[in-house]
């Protein structure tokens, strides 16, 4: 049992950043309003609060209920609310502080930081389209910590699925450990969404690279062996289209038996094919800027007994490869936008097959009223309107679409677990 304890106390001093429902006990956060200077108010202005504030809304318990119905599945990026940078605006951790993320303006966001037991931070955020027809999440109270089954498990006869206590408050299950497409899998058909369908991804190779070269020095130095493993799904539900994003991290004794196992991050959306372009956006900016109190990190840290402070350097470690990933995808859409100027910039307005827009705004908030455009949708019914005169467009995993090579095939598999192609 002290050895559990021992594996079990390394892997909590790691900030969990999970996500789903709201916490059985009903945790409510306070209201936050942050203007457009970065202030935080803590309760709103008497009159409704003028552009540049985020309000902090109640939160909602679950994802699953049916949104309202939001136009026609077909739209442009921006009636989808895809909008430029500076519609984002900066929300706060009003529970302690720990973190901040960066959301659309005028969606309804709750959430903060809330601990399952003294060294279980969970940071929970969950948001809302205006229209409701859109809603994403980051981190899950409800998902505990796993330990592998082992000789001493099969000796007491624990069987795999069960809990056992950990011995500082809180339960572990007994489950063989799985990389974080194959958990997002599994969570969606348990938890998100259970007659989910069209179930499309895998690893993120290069992501799960990039944690493991810095994870392998860290549980040296803490006398642990480390793996973890990033990836990414998309499925339809119902009429819905959904879409997870999973970091698994296992901890491992390199003379003994056991191992221990958490969901380290998790996040996603549920949405309206018309409203997935928008849903994707945000969590692409949401898990590309969120950021840790490093102050409280610290503390944190300290907290639970981490005197070589490998818990700010894990944490900063899966910040970061998140961060660079989604660099890599801005990237590719700046890439296809520049791509789009080009081409169409040589296509007569009214090609064949094309539709003009005399106010299309790509995702950048650039006009783009000559150029002739095409609605696509992928294998799961999410569309976009897009350049007509580039004839191969693929959509990701969370559902943003880039340009493909002329050959027909798709972009690099290491930038997405699942391109699905657009027609």
């Amino acid at each position: 049992m002290r050895r559990i304890l021992v594996m079990v106390v390394f892997l909590l001093s790691i900030p969990m950043i999970l996500g789903f429902p709201v916490p059985a006990h009903g945790f409510q956060a306070p209201a936050v309003w942050v203007d457009a200077n970065g202030n935080a108010h803590s309760s709103p202005p008497e009159a409704p609060p003028a552009a540049g504030t985020v309000e902090a809304a109640p939160p909602y318990a679950s994802l699953s209920g049916t949104p309202p119905a939001s136009g026609s599945g077909v739209t442009t990026p921006e009636a989808a609310g895809t909008a430029p940078a500076n519609s984002y605006l900066l929300w706060q951790d009003p529970g302690e502080g720990a973190f901040s993320v960066s959301l659309p303006m005028g969606w309804r966001i709750s959430g903060g930081t809330v601990r399952s037991t003294k060294f279980e931070a969970h940071y929970l955020v969950r948001a809302q389209s205006p229209d409701g027809g859109a809603k994403l999440f980051m981190d899950d109270p409800g998902i505990l910590m796993r330990e592998v089954p082992n000789q001493g498990t099969e000796a007491m006869g624990v069987k795999i699925g069960q809990e056992l206590p950990s011995g500082l408050g809180s339960s572990l299950i007994v489950e063989p450990y799985r990389p974080g497409d194959q958990f997002a899998a599994e969570y969606v058909k348990q938890i998100l969404c259970p007659s989910a369908t069209m179930i499309l991804g895998g690893p993120i190779a290069d992501q799960t690279q990039a944690l493991n070269a810095q994870f392998g020095p860290l549980g040296q130095l803490g006398g642990k062996a480390l793996r973890a493993d990033a990836g990414e799904l998309a499925f339809k539900c119902g009429a819905r289209t959904g879409y997870v994003y999973v970091i698994t991290v296992q901890a491992m004794q390199p003379d003994g038996p056991v191992a221990i196992w958490a969901v380290y991050r998790i996040a996603g959306y549920l949405a309206s094919p018309a409203d997935s372009p928008a849903a994707a956006a945000a969590v692409n900016q949401m898990l590309g800027t969120f950021h840790m109190n490093q102050t409280w990190l610290q503390n944190y840290a300290k907290e639970s007994g981490d005197t070589a402070g490998i818990v700010v350097r894990e944490s900063n470690a899966v910040t970061q490869t998140t961060i660079d990933r989604e660099k890599a995808i801005n990237a590719g859409i700046q890439a296809s936008i520049q791509s789009s100027r080009h081409n169409s910039a040589s296509i007569p307005n009214g090609a064949a097959g094309a539709t003009s827009s005399a106010s299309s705004t790509n995702a950048n908030g650039h006009n783009n009223a000559q150029i002739p455009t095409k609605n696509v949708c992928d294998d799961l019914g999410r569309c976009q309107t897009v350049d007509a005169g580039i004839a191969n467009w693929w959509s990701d995993c969370s559902g943003i679409f880039y340009q493909g090579p002329e050959s027909g095939s798709p972009p690099p598999a290491s930038q997405s677990a699942c391109w699905s192609k657009g027609r």
